[in-house]
């Protein structure tokens, strides 16, 4: 049987790596020199490269934080129960994602754009009430949200697995469990689980550069309206939802 941590080894482990192990900047803005220096790519293909590689930064730091404290996640494939949770995320993000998407090859495309039109017509009347609950004066939408049980729009319920793992958002990257994966299927807001939020102003900040960089040396947008696109934060179904995320990207 599995020896987990449990909420005391966990409070600990936190306290250490606030304490001792909050990573530099470096990673990300050496990923950004390196993808100017070293990389072949230009404009928008050069843009959702780079989102798809720093997103694997953020990967890489909260392996180094694990191997440092010697954990490692009891999340396991099949289980998704954090797939019910409220993802906010920033309309740059959601457009590069479905940039991406739009490059898949043909069938993995057009299985996932099948899926999400078949999503947001299911759950219509779902993501328009709860996805109108402010997230930033309602201290518990958290609770309110994943209360109703909307999965995310990724998941694909009957397998339980992210039809865009590569490509998840960061909320679901740096949210992870050490202790019994009970604890989560028993609770819809568990206390162990822990968070690696604070890497996420590094990858905004490493994004938000090489965004700007390729947009004023191009002279083009890219269909990227900036710097508005940084930093509207919204829901994701909200934002993936709408009509021109769903528009094959030029």
């Amino acid at each position: 049987m599995k020896n987990y941590l449990n909420y005391k080894d966990m409070v600990d482990i936190c306290n250490e790596i606030n304490e001792q192990h909050i990573p530099a900047e470096d990673a990300f803005l050496n990923k950004i020199d390196e993808l100017f220096e070293h990389t072949n790519l230009e404009g928008k293909e050069l843009i959702l490269y780079s989102f798809k590689e720093l997103l694997k930064v953020v990967d890489s730091e909260i392996n180094n934080i694990e191997k440092k404290v010697n954990i490692s996640p009891s999340c396991e494939k099949g289980c998704a129960n954090c797939c019910y949770f409220p993802i906010i995320t920033t309309k740059l993000e959601a457009k590069l994602m479905i940039g991406v998407i739009n490059r898949m090859p043909d069938e993995r495309r057009n299985q996932i754009m099948n899926h999400l039109q078949t999503y947001f017509t299911k759950h219509h009347d779902a993501i328009n009430k709860l996805c109108s609950i402010n997230f930033e004066e309602i201290s518990d939408f958290k609770l309110q949200y994943i209360s109703s049980q909307l999965p995310c729009p990724l998941l694909n319920v009957e397998t339980n697995e992210c039809i865009a793992y590569e490509i998840r958002p960061l909320p679901c990257r740096t949210y992870l469990n050490y202790c019994n994966p009970i604890v989560c299927k028993d609770d819809f807001i568990p206390s162990e689980p822990f968070s690696y939020e604070f890497l996420r102003d590094y990858y905004i900040e490493a994004l938000n550069e090489l965004v700007q960089t390729i947009l004023y040396e191009d002279h083009d947008d890219y269909g990227i309206q900036y710097p508005d696109d940084v930093f509207q934060v919204d829901y994701l179904p909200t934002l993936l939802k709408n009509e021109q995320f769903m528009k094959k990207a030029k």
